[in-house]
């Protein structure tokens, strides 16, 4: 077996296992080693002995460590200070994926371990066998399951700078350790495992951390949606699988459909408070984005249902209901004759064919550049019919049993749709603010909007949503901010036309009075979003004030009394069910007040609430 000369890593503490020791130590011995080969025995000792000087440190602060490793770092170059960052954060991102690895084995055995009577701690089968326990029938837990809502965000963050190069090299390196813990891997295999491991780790010391030009909003969209398209595509199917398997456990049964718990919301592409990079265009482009990426994946995951499905016409009848809907098909969508007459016994796999044609179509039209698929009539395939068409297959299998694709397909239809995740759109209240008041000049209603009063701006901004006029006269020009945010909202009339669910709500920074709610209304009336009939409101889409002073989540429960008082915005919240999301803001409340007063206003906020 060959040897490794690398860092000499003991991994100790409370808590640290003698697996997780190993795997650091090895981690630490393959970038060692790929130090020594590629950099020389120099770099090699320089590392080494910087880590054994901060180590004497962590240990013991009389060691003189700390001096010694200062007058080390003085000695180098600029060049040699480069690698050893990129050496140090090679490794501590190493460490990490050892301590993800071992947290999974950890909870794998937890896993193991519980059984019925004793489920796994904070566990689904744990929760829903304390319901049981406490009375909760069935439809009990079914109709608490149908309450919740959640809705995890995706933002561009910006400590998170790591290019997907980086990702996938490190997600490879967790494969192979994943791998190398099997108790049945031959010497052989094991020393193959670690040969990858190493020239993984070789490639990564190699490969930029960070691109060499600045990121744009685009790949800011392409990093999020990295996370979509791997841990949160397949997480997602586990976790329905848990509450099903929780509640045939716990109740003997388990409805064919469960309620959905669980969507996602992002503000990458469309959070333009403060960011000029963030336009309406780029917005929509984003949105496309996000609906190519759902389609690829589900393109993906219908191929490799289509293997599964072979069930033969000549062995097995198809219902009536599944021969029809692909009646319907071939009238609607056109296939090669090649792939019409190689399933024309196996319906299963023709019904797929018809549904990944489609989905190539759509994607087509989606697409920036040519493709022959864009000179084809866009089919009228809506999330809604894709879903329909999972659950037909479903049903037409029942006296085959349950498949495992098809049943993790219909879950991510439910989550994801179309649009992988809804965007939010976020803007400033002063921006909105602006708007109105040139708007306001423009139609000759107040020539300074900005110096009124908040009770003058109600009665405004009242008069007009009730006028049905709009306050742009025709053939003037704006302002670019004015036309940004009315192109926005624009854009959101556009893509609740075309899909409901891609959207998700329209969030307001900074907001102070109820007028910041008010202007977000009347600028949706003026694009044709905000309607009023009578008494009767029509509005499509959510207003969220984001509450992020101190003084502002002090104000909280007044804001929103005085808001929902409001004759007009009552009847908005009615045709929105009654519902009205609020956000509470930590980052700037924390800047404005500090720690301490920022976590007890933010308390006091939820609790005022």
């Amino acid at each position: 077996m060959k040897k490794w000369h690398g860092l000499n890593i003991e991994a100790e503490g409370t808590g640290i296992t003698e697996t997780l020791s190993r795997n650091v130590n090895l981690l630490g011995s393959l970038l060692g080693h790929s130090v020594r080969e590629h950099l020389g025995e120099d770099a090699f000792q320089r590392v080494e002995q910087l880590r054994t000087l901060c180590k004497a440190v962590y240990q013991s602060e009389k060691s003189g460590g700390h001096q010694s490793a200062m007058n080390l770092i003085r000695e180098l170059s600029n060049e040699e200070i480069l690698w050893l960052l990129r050496i140090f954060t090679a490794f501590f991102h190493l460490i990490n994926k050892a301590e993800q690895l071992e947290i999974t084995s950890i909870n794998r055995r937890r896993e193991a371990a519980g059984t019925v009577e004793n489920p796994r701690s904070e566990s689904i089968a744990e929760g829903i066998s304390r319901m049981k326990t406490q009375g909760y029938s069935l439809e009990q837990v079914l109709e608490t399951l149908a309450k919740m809502d959640v809705q995890p965000t995706l933002t561009a963050h910006p400590t998170e700078a790591r290019r997907r190069a980086i990702l996938f090299k490190q997600n490879d390196i967790s494969r192979c350790m994943e791998q190398f813990q099997r108790p049945d891997l031959t010497e052989r295999e094991r020393e193959t495992l670690i040969e990858e491991i190493y020239q993984l780790i070789s490639l990564l010391l190699v490969t930029d951390e960070v691109r060499s030009e600045r990121l744009t909003v685009t790949d800011e969209v392409a990093h999020g949606l990295y996370f979509c398209s791997t841990s949160i595509w397949e997480t997602v199917p586990r976790i329905y699988r848990d509450i099903r398997q929780a509640l045939q456990d716990y109740y003997g049964e388990c409805p064919e459909d469960l309620p959905t718990v669980l969507r996602y919301r992002s503000w990458i592409g469309s959070d333009q408070d403060g960011n000029p990079f963030v336009t309406p265009a780029v917005t929509g482009q984003s949105f496309k984005v996000y609906r190519r990426n759902t389609f690829r994946l589900y393109l993906m995951d219908l191929r490799e249902l289509r293997r599964e499905l072979s069930p033969s016409s000549r062995l097995t009848d198809p219902p009536e209901a599944l021969s029809a809907s692909i009646a319907r098909d071939a009238r609607d969508t056109e296939l090669s004759e090649e792939t019409v007459r190689g399933f024309q016994h196996e319906p299963y796999r023709l019904k797929v064919s018809y549904m990944l044609r489609k989905l190539e179509i759509m994607l087509a039209h989606d697409l920036d550049e040519p493709n022959p698929d864009k000179n084809l009539a866009l089919p009228a395939y809506r999330s809604e019919d894709f879903l329909a068409d999972l659950k037909l297959l479903r049903s037409s299998l029942s006296g085959l049993g349950e498949n495992r694709k098809l049943q993790d397909l219909i879950i991510r239809a439910e989550t994801f749709g179309f649009h992988t995740a809804a965007l939010d759109i976020r803007q400033h209240s002063n921006v909105h603010e602006s708007t109105v008041a040139e708007l306001l000049a423009l139609a000759g209603v107040h020539p300074d909007y900005h110096a009124l009063p908040e009770a003058d701006r109600l009665v405004i901004l009242e008069r007009e949503l009730r006028n049905p006029r709009p306050l742009r006269p025709l053939h003037v020009s704006l302002s670019d901010k004015t036309r940004s945010t009315l192109e926005t909202l624009g854009l959101i009339r556009e893509v609740l036309a075309r899909d409901a669910n891609a959207f998700g709500c329209y969030i307001i920074s900074m907001t102070h009075d109820t007028s910041d709610l008010l202007e977000v209304m009347l600028l949706a009336k003026e694009v044709g979003l905000w309607r009023i009939e009578g008494e009767q409101v029509t509005c499509p889409f959510d207003i969220v004030p984001l509450l992020e002073t101190i003084d502002d989540l002090k104000g909280a429960s007044d804001l929103l009394e005085t808001t929902f008082s409001h004759p007009l915005y009552r009847r908005h919240l009615e045709t929105r069910g009654g519902f009205q999301e609020i956000m509470l803001g930590y980052s700037d409340s924390n800047k404005d007040g500090g720690y301490w007063m920022a976590n007890w206003a933010l308390y006091k906020g939820m609790r005022d609430i």
